[in-house]
């Protein structure tokens, strides 16, 4: 008997659940690559590239259901100055400053001076937490599902900041070294803001459990580049195992983005009760293969991922899919859905991403 042919968002559903599917799903993440495919396929758009490489769409980062609205007494005045771009915010309180720089070379920007440096300045951002302001953000969500959602299988982003709390300090507001000094030198009030921020979450939570998204993530980019495994389970576990337990209480599920070196958490998220880890990476770009994650996630945990993103770079057209037929099966024995992992490198081509579709078609 001839299995049932699934449209994508029925195959993407069936994977993460662990259940019979037609063929592996391949859900590509276009992040970085996307500015650089040739003007015809960017006006086109993305959902007409999935189907034209045979890929399932898994829109990650829909948009959130709760909108945020800064107090409108908080004024921002960027300058650039060269390179680089230098924001102050002004609020009743006091005043922040950042400066971000741009690579050339990689097509992105990071910051190069955090905002919170001292306990005042914890001080200020704790003032903006407790002005800001959520409401349901229902117009975004209907576009989206008019648009591109329409198709595949959509991950509304669970929380405007993108981030849990402590994540959020460590790579928008206070960095992973000045951080820790900051907990030691006045940890009351870094853990009074986080605590805040915590807060503020469990509202955006509360208002993503009325929205029409079944799935969600966040940018949450786990690593233990970041953080020390007991960091992550005091910090962000804590508050990542209560957002999966409000999302399950109605059917909801949580996906996390995790990206970089994530070997001695990947058991700590699956008893925090995340459904499925996104982005998955043997090394380099991470530090376990995806035999070995599965061993740890068992049938317990969906996988999306596998695919290196140096690999997906530099291997030939027929040394890409050697690879991506080992992937598969070293993900076998649970929940699986085959990506290139985190971002794509520009130089990726079109055909590469055709062929590994291909591959996800036929084998295993």
């Amino acid at each position: 008997m001839e299995l049932y042919v699934m449209n994508s968002k029925e195959r993407l559903i069936a994977a993460l659940h662990g259940e019979e599917i037609d063929h592996i799903p391949f859900s590509p993440f276009l992040a970085y690559v996307w500015e650089y495919f040739p003007r015809e396929i960017q006006e086109a758009g993305k959902l007409a590239f999935h189907h034209a490489v045979g890929a399932d769409p898994l829109w990650r980062g829909g948009p959130c259901p709760a909108a945020e609205t800064v107090p409108p007494e908080v004024e921002y005045k960027t300058i650039e100055e060269g390179n680089c771009s230098v924001t102050v915010i002004d609020t009743p309180v006091g005043s922040l400053r950042k400066t971000r720089t741009r690579s050339e070379a990689g097509g992105t920007d990071f910051l190069v001076e955090h905002p919170l440096k001292s306990e005042e300045d914890y001080k200020v951002q704790m003032w903006i937490e407790e002005h800001t302001v959520l409401k349901p953000n229902s117009e975004k969500i209907e576009e989206h599902f008019r648009g591109d959602g329409r198709e595949g299988l959509s991950l509304g982003m669970l929380i405007p900041r993108g981030k849990s709390a402590y994540q959020f300090m460590v790579e928008h507001l206070a960095g992973t070294e000045e951080l820790i000094y900051a907990v030691m030198d006045f940890p009351d009030t870094v853990l009074a803001l986080r605590e805040i921020m915590v807060d503020k979450d469990r509202e955006a939570v509360r208002i993503a459990l009325e929205s029409k998204f079944e799935y969600f993530t966040t940018w949450e980019d786990s690593s233990t580049q970041n953080y020390s495994p007991a960091q992550y389970d005091d910090y962000i576990g804590s508050e990542i195992s209560e957002w999966c337990s409000m999302l399950e209480s109605r059917g909801k599920r949580y996906i996390q983005h995790a990206c970089g070196h994530v070997a001695a958490l990947l058991e700590p998220m699956k008893e925090n009760g995340v459904f499925a880890v996104e982005s998955l990476s043997p090394p380099p770009t991470g530090n376990i293969s995806v035999r070995d994650a599965r061993a740890i996630a068992r049938n317990d945990m969906g996988i999306i991922g596998g695919i290196e993103p140096t690999e997906f770079l530099n291997l030939s057209e027929k040394e890409l899919g050697t690879y991506a037929e080992s992937v598969i099966d070293e993900a076998k024995g649970g929940p699986f859905v085959l990506a290139n992992s985190d971002s794509c490198p520009p130089g990726v081509t079109v055909e590469k991403f055709r062929l590994v579709s291909e591959v996800a078609r036929t084998c295993g």
